[in-house]
């Protein structure tokens, strides 16, 4: 099963100027930082969707496995990116606006813009849930945990993103609401902090589970144990000695297996109970995309078979 997702950006694009041309005419840095925030969605979009483009390029000589992983790379490049865009310009932009100061005004500007960009996150945010809880469904697994072990970057990274716009609006709206009726200086500068610190958070959470899969993560232990289970079963396989299933590429997993054969197998039992194992594991396991079965002679214990000795 293989999925794949691209977000129009032309909604992030949208809220990012009207986020800041309302910040320049408010002096707003909440809103300022919510630009920012726009803004490193826009580019996380273009880069996802070059993670796009280059995933789908085929196998070649250099790349036997194909281009899957350029997924994993890109969107790591997109988390990063995030992180120094949207978090860091917030922060500064927070830090400037407590250390000198500034007067927000045309509230009513603020207002409809914020109105404006809650529900266009808000919209795209549902997009991505009823997307995510469709391949939920497919893999029997609820939208939470899907969402939380799939190895589809793009899908995770919109709908954590989308989550985290929002709360960026309400912070927003906070600081703008104690500001303005409160007399609290320094709230908008704080809740401009605040969406920064969000930001960077929220990238650091989208780039480490990404670095487990650039390292090479393991499927989830109750399909590897699925692996086993379809290994052990067949009858020319007498023991399993070693099991890895990691992902190439999103939803692409690569079985490698060592065992010891059966005795009394001749080589074309064997090549045939390869292959049964081969067709078995992608029928059941949909998404394993290659499989690798060394024989040995060798056991468990470190011992040879008898045969061997």
């Amino acid at each position: 099963m293989r999925y794949e997702w691209a977000s129009p950006p032309e909604s992030a694009r949208s809220t990012f100027s009207c986020s800041f041309n309302s910040g320049l005419a408010t002096g707003s840095a909440a809103l300022l930082a919510e630009a920012a925030h726009s803004a490193a969605d826009s580019i996380n979009e273009v880069l996802l969707g070059v993670s796009l483009r280059h995933g789908r390029r085929p196998a070649d000589a250099r790349h036997p496995l194909g281009h899957g992983g350029a997924r994993f790379l890109w969107a790591f490049v997109a988390a990063i990116s995030s992180f120094l865009i949207g978090g860091g310009v917030s922060i500064a932009l927070a830090i400037r606006e407590l250390l000198a100061g500034a007067a927000v005004e045309r509230y009513l500007v603020a207002w409809i813009v914020l109105a404006v960009a809650f529900s266009a996150d808000g919209i795209s945010l549902l997009q991505g849930l009823t997307q995510a809880r469709r391949e939920a469904a497919q893999w029997g697994e609820s939208t939470t945990s899907f969402l939380t072990h799939t190895s589809d970057p793009t899908l995770r990274a919109i709908v954590v993103e989308d989550i985290a716009a929002l709360i960026g609006v309400v912070l927003a709206a906070a600081g703008l609401l104690l500001h303005q009726f409160a007399g609290l200086a320094n709230a908008d500068a704080i809740a401009a902090l605040l969406i920064g610190l969000l930001l960077a958070a929220t990238a650091f959470g989208l780039a480490s589970s990404l670095a487990d899969l650039l390292i090479g993560r393991s499927m989830p232990p109750a399909r590897l144990a699925r692996v086993h289970t379809i290994l052990e079963r067949s009858p020319s396989i007498d023991e399993i000695l070693s099991v890895q299933a990691v992902y190439g590429a999103p939803q692409e997993v690569i079985v490698a297996a060592k065992v010891h054969p059966a005795p009394g197998r001749t080589a074309d039992e064997l090549a045939g109970a390869l292959d049964d194992i081969d067709r078995a594991l992608r029928r059941e396991l949909p998404e394993i995309a290659e499989v690798f079965i060394d024989l040995t002679s060798h056991r468990v214990g470190g011992g040879l078979d008898d045969q061997a000795r």
